[in-house]
């Protein structure tokens, strides 16, 4: 059962990621307010999707509704299953809490509608940055309770000291992961600022902003992009100072960090290079939110090795 459970995560987990890819796209396509009712769209359960921007937005509520429900299914599948709710029941609890909340945040980022510069409709920056950070932690919430279901043998039992790996020590210091985990929070709210707030294009040259000076301006969208950028630099330092303190005993998520930050930088780039096409705004989300889960599972790996200590001890 166990095992099972542990694929079960594993596929909600990349399922939930190609729903915030696919939120990415909405954004991209300017289609969040398509449907301009929620949950209903045009009043109807399956609208038209032949008006513009519905099969956008309508298919991003769908898939929504699958992820949903399939997290339903799994959670419940992991409470009646003593070992599993012993390791992974408060983290599922959790990702249900984070999961209603995002459902409540879809629903505001359709009814809160604020005018933009041009005087045109778009949801409030608010609830979309919230969204994404919310979007990100479910799927967070989702790999650490697949990550702790590991601590469980085929068995269904929880290994004892001699079964599991003798390397007990964490991937990454406390410090360094903290420093780490703190910035990319940061920069995921200054990206979603950025995102709603149609902003990605304040500056249109990279490294530099505009007519090859790097910082023209800490004011209004300019100031929030440079901070972004600013703050961009900061988590390459940290992430590369991360994987290299995790090759030894998570080589291979170690790896999975670096190269990450390599492409992610590429992407972000490559935004302001291209004009922000839809495709490349799309990767850069989606290359986001695998940091953001990759960083769940560091957070887990310390977490187990404690529990191994515990166990040898």
């Amino acid at each position: 059962m166990a095992a099972s459970l542990r694929k079960g995560l594993w596929s909600l987990v990349v399922v939930t990621w190609m729903l915030i890819g696919f939120g990415a796209l909405v954004r991209a396509m300017k289609a969040g307010l398509a449907c301009p009712d929620w949950p209903l769209c045009f009043g109807d359960v399956v609208p038209d999707v032949r008006l513009q921007g519905v099969i956008y937005e309508f298919g991003h509520r769908v898939l929504a509704g699958l992820v949903s429900i399939g997290f339903a299914v799994v959670g419940v599948l992991v409470w009646r299953d003593a070992a599993c709710k012993k390791l992974a029941g408060r983290t599922m609890l959790l990702g249900g809490v984070v999961l209603l909340a995002q459902i409540v945040m879809g629903g505001l980022t359709v009814l809160i509608v604020e005018k933009g510069h041009g005087g045109d409709p778009r949801p409030a920056a608010w609830t979309v940055t919230t969204h994404l950070l919310l979007g990100n932690s479910f799927a967070a919430c989702i790999a650490w309770a697949a990550s702790r279901l590991g601590l469980l043998g085929s068995s269904g039992k929880q290994q004892s000291d001699h079964q599991m790996s003798p390397e007990i020590q964490p991937a990454a210091g406390p410090a360094l992961l903290i420093a780490w985990t703190c910035a990319l929070l940061g920069q995921f709210l200054l990206g979603g600022l950025i995102a709603s707030n149609l902003a990605g294009m304040v500056c249109i040259e990279f490294p530099a902003c505009s007519g090859g000076v790097w910082f023209p301006s800490w004011s209004g969208f300019v100031g929030l992009q440079l901070a972004h950028r600013l703050n961009a630099y900061l988590l390459v330092a940290l992430g590369f100072g991360l994987a290299w303190q995790a090759r030894r005993h998570q080589p291979t998520l170690a790896r999975v960090v670096a190269a990450l930050i390599v492409m992610q930088v590429l992407a972000g780039a490559a935004n302001i290079w291209l004009r922000l096409p839809p495709t490349v705004t799309v990767i850069h989300s989606a290359l986001a939110s695998a940091l953001f889960v990759s960083t769940a599972l560091l957070w887990a790996q310390r977490r187990a090795s404690r529990v191994r200590i515990s166990l040898a001890g």
